[in-house]
């Protein structure tokens, strides 16, 4: 899936996180970005429920 965002801004967030990098590092990570960027889309709707975050509902059995 294409990024929205072009690989010189990718670049530029990389090189602001602090990441040490290459060019070919940052390439591979630029090729998986796309589908972070949709998922990304659909996790920040707004009035979005507790109940939709199953980790709120969670019960592990040691934690009673």
């Amino acid at each position: 899936m294409p990024p929205k965002t072009s690989l010189a801004d990718f670049t530029v967030l990389v090189r602001r996180s602090g990441l040490a990098l290459t060019e070919a590092q940052i390439a591979e990570l630029y090729n998986g970005w796309g589908y972070i960027e949709r998922m990304l889309e659909r996790i920040r709707v707004p009035d979005r429920g507790r109940e939709a975050e199953l980790a709120h509902t969670f019960k592990p059995e040691g934690n009673r």
